[in-house]
């Protein structure tokens, strides 16, 4: 199969969105037709530039967000759920380019843009590290973006982490690549992803306790199995012994279950019982 060369674009601000039924997208989306030479050979930034001129956007003033939708299906019988996935780097227009050359067999990019706006984040990490509120003017406005990725103040390129604590479940922001060593650590953070609405951060919440509690069943299910194995080899090892009388042929006492599986010669008493009924 070739790699074809054609993008359907939808600029999809307000069109589009990834709530509890997956990515819904409005029916009037609009969308355009665009060619882009050799893709596979564009990095993820060359091809978010390509969009920023194509819609005529500027880094210092827009911010670009590139976004697919991709189909999943748990069970054959059962239609697939569609899933909103954001392309932030190369590693998931890589991703990308894979499931839409193999399974699509077309381009389709989702993009939404939006002015910057000054808006400002909080330094103050909790114990997780993740940034705690949204309301402390310390961190550096985000309208001073180039559209370059953030800096920490190391000067190191920041790491993207991604929340999971109730107030902001899954929700990404970045932070100092050093923060794994306290006193390397420079503190700062900043949010990648607006806030979730409410409602979505309730689902988020009640979807992790569910997983929380299926890992749990899974893990008791897993000791009751273990329980049972060995209950089962402890009746396998007496019932070898009964069946051989005080001691296995082995001469332990008991024997092991794997000496007990092994075929074992007739006891004379079996051997003239069988004469008999011959």
């Amino acid at each position: 199969m070739s790699m074809p060369d054609d993008f359907v674009i939808f600029p999809a601000e307000g069109k589009i969105s990834n709530g509890p039924e997956g990515a819904l997208v409005s029916p009037d989306c609009p969308f355009l037709v665009a060619r882009l030479p050799q893709p596979l050979n564009k990095s993820f930034e060359q091809v978010r530039r390509w969009i920023m001129q194509l819609f005529q956007l500027n880094d210092g003033t827009h911010e670009l967000t590139l976004q697919h939708i991709l189909y999943v299906r748990n069970n054959p019988m059962a239609p697939p759920s569609t899933v909103l996935i954001d392309i932030i780097g190369d590693d998931s227009w890589r991703a990308f380019l894979n499931v839409a050359w193999r399974h699509v067999g077309v381009f389709r990019l989702f993009v939404k843009w939006s002015a910057k706006k000054t808006t400002s984040v909080s330094k103050a990490v909790a114990s997780n590290g993740t940034p705690v509120a949204d309301e402390d003017p310390a961190v550096t406005d985000e309208s001073d973006d180039d559209g370059s990725w953030p800096t920490c103040k190391h000067d190191k390129p920041c790491t993207i982490e991604t929340s999971w604590d109730r107030q902001d479940p899954g929700r990404r922001f970045y932070r100092c690549p050093l923060f794994a060593d306290s006193k390397q650590d420079c503190g700062f953070t900043q949010w990648l992803d607006r806030k979730f609405p409410e409602k979505a951060i309730e689902h988020m919440n009640y979807l992790t306790d569910k997983v929380d509690s299926l890992e749990q069943q899974v893990d008791n299910l897993k000791c009751e199995l273990e329980e049972l194995r060995h209950r089962r080899q402890k009746r396998s090892i007496a019932e070898a012994v009964v069946s051989h009388g005080d001691k296995c042929p082995c001469g332990k006492i008991p024997c092991d279950v794997a000496c007990c599986n092994q075929d074992v010669k007739p006891r004379p008493s079996q051997i003239r019982r069988l004469a008999n009924a011959n």
